[in-house]
């Protein structure tokens, strides 16, 4: 019996990967990270899309948050928007620890706008086109029957 017991190992036991990164990099900075990460992934919300395209959040220091802006529009506009920013940034993501926002000129900043997955049209059948034109034959001009036609492919296509 004692044979068989040593054929297997100990079981491991498992630690959540956030106490591991906690022990090397410490619980603050493993906080400010979640909380920029955060707000990174709902920028397009907090500031809106159009000034997304031209801004992104770099980190949260010392209570500040560091803003990348491609033109100094943007960095007049985000001023004009702290609080804004400040309090949506609490709404959205909770994150306490930002006081102040502050600019900074990078060429190229802007957050990429997630791309919507579209779904390919689907081709009628031949059925379907004959359906179609039966409906439509009383029509009597040609261009709005044709127009008409289409239409309701179309319909299909994209349903």
């Amino acid at each position: 019996m004692s044979r068989f017991k040593e054929k297997f190992r100990v079981r491991s036991h498992l630690t959540p990967l956030q106490s591991g990164l906690c022990a090397v990099l410490g619980e603050e900075q493993l906080q400010r990270l979640a909380d920029i990460g955060r707000v990174r992934r709902q920028w397009a919300e907090i500031v809106g899309s159009v000034l997304a395209q031209h801004t992104e959040p770099l980190n949260i220091e010392a209570g500040c948050l560091h803003i990348a802006v491609d033109h100094p529009a943007m960095a007049q506009q985000v001023r004009f928007l702290q609080q804004e920013i400040r309090n949506a940034c609490f709404r959205r993501c909770r994150v306490k620890s930002i006081s102040n926002v502050r600019t900074r000129m990078q060429p190229g900043a802007g957050m990429p706008q997630r791309e919507k997955i579209s779904t390919p049209p689907k081709h009628p059948t031949w059925r379907d086109k004959r359906r179609i034109a039966k409906d439509i034959r009383k029509v009597r001009n040609k261009a709005l029957r044709r127009a008409m036609f289409q239409a309701r492919i179309n319909q299909l296509r994209y349903s």
